[in-house]
């Protein structure tokens, strides 16, 4: 239930834009930062044209023109002042992704056909008109410009949560996974996509989940990427293993099952991502785990989210790498767990093991990351989470995120 549309930004009166290259270069910059800070993940948005912007909000079918206003506010004032002589228009246009493009370079006659309403059916979608005063509905003439009432979303367009557990929500029809890009810094390149868990209702609505529905969750995961590994694309494929579940005999045979599934040749590929670490694991833990995923997977991957991880306790040569997670809403806790975790790099060459952080979603933390260079990194800030495996894929550092607006699911 993705909503996705296309923000266009006019500079000066009647909907004309600003002919000076130096303008759009600071109008991208302006509304850019605004849109980093205010436009927040799970929300994406990505600068396609001069002056034109896709906003994407996988929570909702319809887009609230109403949150835009204050970004028209903030770029009346950086371009002309207070009081300022000069205009700032945004014009939102809403429909299908093919649409929504197609918009994003629609210019002259066309875009004036479009306000007019004499498009001929050309876009079908909504477009609604965004100044510092006040918000209007071009088409249709009049109408709402605020996002549909969630309850009333779900209740149209969404089969209600199961109330069975985890196996009912399983089996339901909606995909509920999808695959985040792994990047090596060093090599500016992506070097294969890890397997996640996104769950089509709110979580809440289920409460805490129970360590056998955690094991169900991973095993989607497992047969998500098989069904994925059917499709030759290179690169290695993560997939994600509960560290609690994996110390658990009887829930540790519960994945067997899954992972006897992949063929011997491919697993050379995997690897394993082994989440929800603790800061400190013991020797007797990791020896299990690795006595387990050894003869499945090629790599081993330790998912921690604390970035004082005890590296030093780790046997040498134990596991492959260990990843931060970054969680919470605080951008300066967020940047502090950055730079702790990354702080002794030497300490990690000395246990044979690599470094990444997970969960990069703002353009501080994908900056900082460079700057402390962590050599594997992932998150809405690399490459949006997509419905397929992003394989191998040069990309130099300064292009992230990468983004496929195609594959975003």
């Amino acid at each position: 239930m993705t909503a996705i549309a296309c923000l266009k930004i006019f500079v000066g009166d009647d909907l004309r834009f600003a002919d000076s290259e130096t303008m759009a270069a600071l109008v991208g910059k302006v509304a850019g930062a605004y849109l980093e800070t205010a436009w927040t993940w799970p929300k994406r948005y990505g600068l396609v044209a001069p002056y034109s912007f896709v906003l994407a909000d996988p929570r909702a079918t319809q887009l609230d023109a109403r949150e835009l206003r204050a970004l028209a506010a903030d770029l009346q004032f950086k371009l002309f002042g207070e009081k300022g002589a000069g205009d700032v228009s945004l014009l939102m246009f809403e429909g299908d992704q093919t649409d929504v493009m197609r918009f994003a370079s629609t210019h002259g006659e066309a875009l004036r056909a479009l306000l007019s309403g004499d498009d001929d059916g050309a876009f079908a979608g909504r477009v609604c008109k965004i100044t510092p005063s006040g918000v209007q509905s071009i088409k249709p003439p009049g109408g709402p410009v605020e996002g549909a009432p969630p309850a009333e979303v779900l209740a149209a367009i969404e089969p209600q949560p199961p109330l069975g557990g985890i196996d009912e929500l399983l089996s339901a029809p909606k995909p509920n996974t999808g695959w985040w890009g792994i990047y090596y810094l060093n090599k500016e390149r992506f070097v294969g996509s890890g397997v996640d868990w996104r769950v089509a209702w709110d979580d809440l609505a289920f409460g805490a989940i129970e360590d056998a529905d955690v094991a169900a969750r991973d095993q989607a995961c497992l047969s998500a990427a098989f069904e994925q590994l059917s499709a030759p694309r290179p690169g290695y494929i993560f997939l994600p293993l509960c560290f609690s579940s994996l110390i658990k005999p009887t829930l540790r045979e519960t994945y067997r099952a899954h992972v006897e599934k992949f063929p011997r040749a491919l697993r050379p590929r995997m690897a394993a991502s082994v989440y929800d670490v603790p800061r400190e694991p013991s020797y007797a833990a990791i020896g299990q785990i690795r006595n387990f995923l050894s003869p499945y997977f090629s790599l081993i991957d330790l998912h921690v989210k604390d970035p004082g991880f005890r590296i030093e306790s780790l046997p040498a040569g134990a596991v492959n790498s260990v990843t931060l997670v970054l969680e919470g809403s605080d951008e300066r806790a967020r940047l502090a767990a950055i730079s702790r975790f990354l702080q002794d790099p030497q300490a990690y060459r000395a246990k044979r093991v690599w470094q990444g952080v997970a969960m990069v979603n703002s353009l501080k933390e994908l900056d900082l990351c460079r700057k402390l260079k962590a050599p594997f990194l992932s998150g809405p800030m690399v490459a949006p989470l997509t419905s397929a495996p992003t394989g191998e894929i040069a990309c130099p550092a300064l292009n992230l995120p990468y983004r496929t607006w195609a594959e975003v699911p």
